[in-house]
């Protein structure tokens, strides 16, 4: 299950040495890593992200300003063993920029915007997550977390639809199961992460006149305090050479 993971998180290169000791733990960030190494992001830090080149391709739907600095709200942690991590930095634009961590290196930057959010009852989120849920006896439910393709709608005046291709998963099948993994969330408000465990379906397209992809990480969420979410979020990648953390 752990190479499952790792893989699927495109944690694909050779193994790097083992992180220096004795640096300083910073909030929210795996032991044995520190902001240093994620470009100095660190939770109540500021950020700017220069995407410029991504103005040039309107068939994109991600969007992004660059010049704005953004306050980093909150971070995410998720640990997926044998030093292999995911670190989340959430801005208070809606987005957040995940990097992919292994034995201290990090491998690559996202950055993704909650694109839309639709909040669930626990009965709802149960049948999204469920796989044996099916329609006429033979087909899953279409666009749902799984699914071989996902058609996702602008969310601006333009009336279009993009198509993401599953990455997760058998390709040749028409539905796989959902990653299950958990997330510890620490906020500039609270002394004390809390737990969020996500169902999650990573797609992706190529944007139109563009050596590009533009993701969609569809994942439904439960924060084990009753509250239940389904949100499609739309990314890019991001080199580290373009974020300026302060």
């Amino acid at each position: 299950m752990l190479n499952t993971l790792k893989a699927l998180f495109r944690a694909t290169t050779e193994k790097p040495p083992e992180p220096s000791t004795g640096r300083p733990v910073a909030a929210g960030l795996p032991t044995g890593v520190s902001q240093e190494d994620l470009e100095g992001l660190r939770l109540d830090g500021r950020v700017n992200i220069k995407l410029i080149g991504l103005r040039a391709h309107p068939d994109a739907l991600f969007r992004w300003d660059d010049e704005a600095y953004h306050h980093i709200a909150a971070v995410g942690h998720v640990d997926l063993g044998q030093g292999s991590h995911l670190v989340r930095f959430y801005l208070d634009n809606d987005t957040w920029l995940q990097a992919n961590i292994e034995q201290g290196q990090v491998l690559e930057y996202k950055l993704f915007d909650f694109y839309c959010v639709a909040h669930l009852s626990d009965v709802e989120f149960d049948n999204l997550i469920n796989g044996d849920k099916l329609i006429n006896g033979d087909e899953k439910q279409p666009n749902s977390i799984g699914a071989q393709t996902i058609a996702l709608t602008s969310t601006t005046d333009e009336a279009r639809s993009c198509t993401y291709q599953r990455v997760w998963g058998n390709g040749d099948s028409l539905w796989s199961p959902p990653v299950v993994f958990e997330e510890q969330v620490m906020t500039t408000e609270s002394v004390a992460s809390k737990q969020v465990t996500h169902h999650a379906m990573l797609y992706e397209r190529t944007i139109e006149d563009a050596e590009r992809m533009e993701y969609l990480l569809l994942s439904a969420e439960n924060d084990g305090e009753g509250s239940f979410m389904v949100v499609h979020n739309v990314g890019v990648d991001v080199a580290s050479v373009d974020i300026d953390a302060i």
